[in-house]
């Protein structure tokens, strides 16, 4: 399949302590989706409040889904359900080590190139419980809605 237009809805929410109300974040962008069947590829640029840019390149395969984030505060993360990643976020003040581990991988992707990426997971940072995740991708071809 070509590289397709589409239009990205990205919700997440973090929660640190049971006690505490969970952060929402929203994002609403443009982005490309390649790949077929089972292995997919969707390219967007992440903007942040204080207009920071950041590509995120997202492949889902195999029940595994990895993201890629680039700019200032940049990191590489794979979800697979049940198992913990270690890598490193890198900041301009410096790196940290950074855990993920997966309670939840699941997306689909239609005929249509309509689809959604939904994970949970733990993120721990220098050993150190951070909070509990969630995070929902919906896509379809742009101009649709």
């Amino acid at each position: 399949m070509a590289k397709k237009q589409v239009l990205v809805s990205v919700t997440g929410w973090s929660q640190s302590g049971e006690e505490e109300k969970p952060d929402t974040v929203r994002l609403l962008t443009t982005g490309t989706l390649s790949g077929e069947k089972e292995g997919w590829r969707i390219d967007y640029t992440e903007t942040q409040p204080d207009n920071q840019a950041h590509d995120v390149t997202l492949t889902m395969d195999g029940g595994v889904v990895t993201m890629q984030r680039a700019g200032a505060f940049s990191t590489s993360m794979v979800f697979e359900k049940g198992r913990r990643f270690e890598g490193s976020y890198v900041t301009p003040f410096g790196a940290l080590d950074m855990g993920v581990y997966a309670t939840q991988v699941k997306y689909q992707v239609d005929d249509e190139s309509v689809g959604e990426v939904n994970l949970k997971y733990q993120l721990d940072l220098q050993g150190q419980f951070a909070a509990m995740h969630e995070l929902h991708i919906k896509f379809c071809p742009a101009g649709k809605s």
